[in-house]
This record gives structure tokens, sequence and C-alpha cells, in this order.
């Protein structure tokens, strides 16, 4: 029995799988996403292997999802250095200098990777992103050979069309987008990404069409509903825009450009009580907005609640002083009170406002040269250039606008929203800045 045992025993060992190396342990880490047990592990395999290339790379690899970029950077460079016929390491070191914010030197890395392993949709698409990044002349080339390489997947064609709308190519990247809604109907984010740049060039017909066409395949997020009900809006579909956005409030009930949007239809149509409840939600869910409490106090005077819009219009004030609609609709509650001396204080201030606009758009005409380099710049491609002039021209619609698609060019949407919210805040009624604001927000975010 003792000897059966024993045998048994030796069996089950020699059954048992090797221990695995530190390297092979953290790409099975890797693979499961655990990146910091996985950085513990290749740190092991490199100090084991010092000169792997295989090492430094899955290194750098675990390395990126934790936003060490610069540890990434360097482990991929040592990877490509230790592994120079090695399309994975160039590949690698090639994503490590993408997140480092360096888009053409990873396109030579890339381009190592093409030479090593031809016509791979991977490192092309990689590439292509990388010449979109630096604006380089060989971006609509890149493209196109990927769009050959890969003719059943639409990313290629929307990252051409969206490369090309960045640029100001607009023309060309709308006929992209137009075959590749053709060639692939049913995909409800090339319909939407249409839509959003075709009201951005404010052509709504075109936009609402592309955005149902999108809305009916799958639900738009909630910046969607917004931008799809302001484009029906300005054809004179009101019926419609309400109707998205009484969709859009059920799908997403605590969205508070949402309710805003919907709060602001229902107060034009009349249904002043549902005006009301949306505006409230909206100012509460985003409190520090003037333009929400400007609304909300309209909403609250036609109830007849004056104290409570008194408080809005009050509340708008300290938060934007140079909101001309709040002082015009403070001033005009303060006359319906008899207040007359505080009323006349406020329309006073209205018309200083609106005198001082005039001024700026006098001026505006005085720097306009100015003002065309840098619209000049901006279609030139120095993005950089053009935002540094939009700012010596102070902050007007105009010049916060061009700062806005500057920013955006560079990459930079959270600033180019907060520069059209500030644009939007000094010229509420300009119609085309709300709906650049709204098609950014309607946007996804780039990783």
């Amino acid at each position: 029995m003792h000897l059966l045992a024993a045998l048994s025993l030796t069996v089950l060992r020699l059954a048992e799988p090797a221990t695995p190396s530190p390297l092979e342990l953290g790409e099975q880490l890797l693979q499961k996403r655990q990146y910091a047990k996985a950085e513990t592990e290749l740190r092991r395999a490199v100090e084991a292997e010092p000169s792997s290339a295989r090492a430094h790379g899955n290194l750098a690899l675990a390395l990126l999802p934790q936003r060490k970029v610069k540890e990434a950077v360097a482990e991929g460079r040592l990877a490509a250095a230790f592994g120079p016929k090695s399309p994975e390491a160039h590949y690698i070191y090639g994503l490590a200098l993408t997140a480092d914010g360096k888009p053409l030197e990873a396109a030579r890395q890339y381009e190592q990777t093409l030479a090593l392993r031809p016509d791979q949709p991977v490192p092309l698409a990689a590439l292509a992103a990388a010449y979109a990044a630096a604006e380089d002349e060989r971006t609509v080339e890149t493209y196109r050979r990927l769009i050959v390489l890969s003719p059943g997947d639409p990313r290629a064609r929307a990252q051409l069309a969206e490369y090309l709308w960045r640029t100001q190519k607009t023309a060309e990247g709308n006929e992209v987008m137009k075959k590749a809604t053709e060639d692939f109907p049913s995909n409800a984010e090339m319909l939407r990404s249409f839509g959003r740049a075709l009201a951005a060039q404010e052509r709504f017909e075109e936009a609402a069409k592309a955005l149902e066409a999108s809305r009916a395949l799958a639900q738009p997020d909630a910046a969607t509903f917004v931008l799809l009900a302001q484009v029906e809006t300005f054809i004179g579909l009101a019926p419609r825009a309400l109707e998205a956005l009484e969709a859009g409030a059920a799908a997403f009930p605590n969205d508070p450009d949402l309710a805003h949007e919907l709060g602001r239809l229902l107060l034009a149509e009349g249904r002043t009580e549902d005006a009301l409840a949306q505006l409230e939600k909206a100012a509460s869910g985003r409190p520090t907005s003037a333009l929400f409490r400007l609304d909300l106090g309209r909403a609250l005077e036609r109830t007849g609640k004056l104290d409570a819009a008194e408080a809005a219009y009050r509340r708008a004030l300290a938060l934007a002083p140079a909101l001309p609609g709040a002082h015009y609709a403070l001033g005009r509650l303060l006359q319906r009170e008899g207040k007359k001396d505080e009323a006349e204080a406020e329309l006073d201030a209205h018309r200083a406002l609106y005198e001082r606009a005039r001024e700026l758009v006098a001026d505006a005409r005085v720097n306009d040269s100015a003002m065309s380099r840098a619209w000049a710049d901006l279609y030139a491609g120095k993005a950089k250039d053009a935002l540094a002039q939009f700012r010596k021209l102070g902050e007007t619609p105009e010049s916060l606008k061009g700062q806005a698609l500057a920013l955006q060019r560079l990459g930079r949407k959270a600033d180019a929203e907060k520069a059209l919210d500030r644009a939007h805040t000094l010229a509420p009624d300009d119609a085309h800045i709300e709906l650049l604001l709204a098609a950014s927000r309607s946007q996804p975010d780039t990783p």
C-alpha cells in the first residue's frame, strides 16, 4: 500500500504544470487586465532578462493602462532597441509614443512595423491615426490604403471623414461619409457622425434625416437627442423635436441639458407647468449655469411665482453679471412689482451691455484683418497660431467660436466646449454657436 501511494503521488506531481516564469505570469495577468499585478511580474522578468524585447514590450503594455506613460515610453524604446526585427516591439513603442502625444515619432515606429509585416490592418490603422493627429499630408492616402485593405470595416471611412472635417475639408469629408453610409446603411454611429457634421455646417434638413435614421437603428445618447431636437426646431418641425426630447427625457431622466432643451420647447409651446418641472430639474443638475437659471426664472414668472422668478434672475446674474437677458428679465419683473428705481437700474445695465456689444462688433470690424488672419491660420492648419490670434482679439462670440474650433483641431475637446459655453453666454440667441456646442457635446470623447 505504501508503494502504491508513493507511485500515485509521483504520477500526480509529474502531471502538474511547471511553475510559470515571471514573463509568462505577467502575460497571463495582462490578458486578465490585472495591470498592476502584471507590472510587478514583468519587472521581475526584465530583471531576469534585461535584454528581452518581449519582457520590455509587455511591461510597456502593463504601464500604459495605469497612465504611467513616460515609463511605458522608456520600456517601449528598450523593446524596439532589443528587438529591431520584431514588429510587435515597434508597434508597442508606437503605442507608447502615441499616448505621450508624439504622433510623428509614433508613426515612424508603425512604419517599421509595416516594413517588417506589410499590409496588416491594425498597425496601418495606427499609422493613419498618427498621421491624422499630426495633420501629415500622408493621412488621406494612408486611410485610403486601409479602406482597400479592410473593405468590410467602416471605421477607417468614418475616421477619414472626421479628419477631413476637422481640417476644414468639408466637402471632401461629406463625400467620404456619404459613400460610407450608403455602403453601411445599418451603421448607426456613422449616420450619427454624419448628422452631427451636417448640423455644424447648418445643413439642417440633411442633418435631421441622418440623425433620425441613426435613431431608428439605435437609441442615441442624451446629447444627440438634444442636437436632433435643435435641428428639427430650426427647420420648423417643433412637434418632431418635442417628441424626440420627450423620448430622450424618458431614456435619460437626469440629464440637465436634455431637461433644459425640453423645458425651453415646452415653454415656447405654452405648456408652462410641464416646462417648469423640466427647467427646475435642469437648474438643479447644473447649478452653475446662468442660462439655465434665466430660463427657470422665465418659467416661474409665467406661472405667477414672482418671488421665485426674481431669485432665479438674481442667481443668473450672480453667475454671469454680463448676461444681458437676465438684466432685462429682472428689470421687467421689477417694473411689474412696482419697484421702479431697481427696475430702471437693471434696464440701464441691459442697455449698457447692449451698447457694449455694439462696440465689440465695431471693434471686430476695425480688427477685421486680424480676425481674418486668425481664420486663415486655422484653415491653413496652424491651429496653435490661430488660437493665439483669436485670444488676442478679446472675448467676443466670434473670437470664442474661433478659439473653440482651433481647440477642437488641437484635440482639446473639453476646452473647446468651455469656449463655446462662454460664447453662448455672450450670445445666447446665436443659433450657430448653440449648434456647435450641441454637436461637440454629442461627439464621443476620444480615449
